[in-house]
């Protein structure tokens, strides 16, 4: 709006203070004031609790706190193709933030926006997504990770063969611990509510479970135990083979020392119609059952005061193993998804 603008807006107001006060007519007011007279009331209250600054337009142009279209489209390629610390002076960090947009933006084009969602309006246009990086480990290494993938993809490796084989199963594998101790996961609440979420301050109970993902299928096999150890974990083979009685197996697991134990070793012979597979080492996001174990956490676990760790690992085992995983391996997904 221009000066020229708002000053006519405040000449209109001060006309319905005085339209009102010789009791014009609906028709009148709105003809030179464009104000109802209920708002020409309204305006005359306000005049009277506080004088002429009550008459004043107080709206400003947005205009000088906006972008335009060509710095918009030079921000969105920043965020394409620039890490903040490529654009930022005196910056290390390397992904973006609300915080980090806000100030290349200003310290750019001179704009603060007041709000946030003009930020993830930004964010949302240049594709990218809000979520918390993957984490990374020191001793793995990259280079056999590549190249176990690589041979995964060639269609004689036995993951390949596996997943041409109709009466082969394949089988993802991990284990994780439950503990009573409270976990924390964000959500959205009313401003300036912070309802607690009791933890306990008593001795941590702590539960295993063993989860196998049908690759194929997308369907879970869990199992609760004490502990993990090479007998366990035979005790486990014994129960998944109950499910699968007749089938061969393929399963993809890690390298721990519950996996190559020789009690396992021997068992797996004896059984003879199972195959494994190994990871490399360091490299859990390569299982996509590590995904199960997220999705079964978000929905049992967190925000929860756990006071009966056998009764929330069953909530935990059962839930996870009545619901359907789309998780990928070396781009092989379930077939129904």
């Amino acid at each position: 709006m221009t000066h020229k603008e708002r000053a006519g807006a405040e000449v209109r107001r001060a006309t319905a203070v005085l339209y009102v006060d010789d009791e014009a007519t609906e028709q009148t007011l709105k003809r030179f004031t464009h104000y109802s007279r209920r708002q020409a009331f309204a305006i005359r209250k306000a005049y009277l609790d506080s004088g002429t600054d009550a008459l004043r337009d107080k709206r400003r142009s947005n205009r000088e706190r906006v972008l335009t279209a060509q710095q918009r489209e030079t921000v969105i390629d920043v965020l394409q193709t620039k890490q903040p610390k490529d654009v930022l002076a005196g910056c290390q960090d390397t992904y973006w933030s609300t915080n980090l947009l806000g100030e290349y933006i200003e310290r750019h084009y001179g704009v603060r926006y007041k709000s946030r969602t003009s930020s993830y309006l930004l964010f949302r246009e240049a594709r990218l997504s809000f979520h918390c990086p993957g984490k990374s480990y020191e001793k793995a290494d990259r280079a056999r990770l590549i190249s176990w993938k690589k041979r995964q993809t060639d269609g004689r490796s036995s993951l390949m063969r596996a997943w041409k084989d109709p009466d082969t199963v394949v089988l993802c594998e991990d284990e994780m611990i439950l503990t009573s101790s409270t976990t924390i996961q964000k959500v959205w609440l009313p401003k300036n509510s912070y309802p607690p979420v009791v933890d306990t301050n008593t001795t941590r109970q702590r539960r295993s479970v063993y989860g196998f993902l049908n690759l194929k299928t997308g369907q879970q096999n869990a199992f609760a135990t004490d502990w993990q150890n090479m007998y366990i974990t035979v005790s486990v083979l014994e129960r998944l083979r109950e499910i699968y009685p007749t089938q061969q197996l393929l399963l993809v697991w890690d390298n721990c020392g519950w996996h190559r134990g020789s009690e396992v070793q021997k068992w797996i012979r004896r059984d003879g119609k199972i195959k494994t597979l190994y990871f490399p080492p360091y490299t859990p996001e390569l299982n996509p059952q590590e995904h199960v174990w997220k999705a079964g956490r978000k929905a049992t676990t967190h925000n929860l005061h756990i006071t009966d760790i056998e009764q929330t690992t069953n909530e935990f085992v059962a839930y996870i193993s009545n619901q359907s995983f789309d998780y990928e391996l070396c781009g092989l997904r379930p077939h129904n998804a």
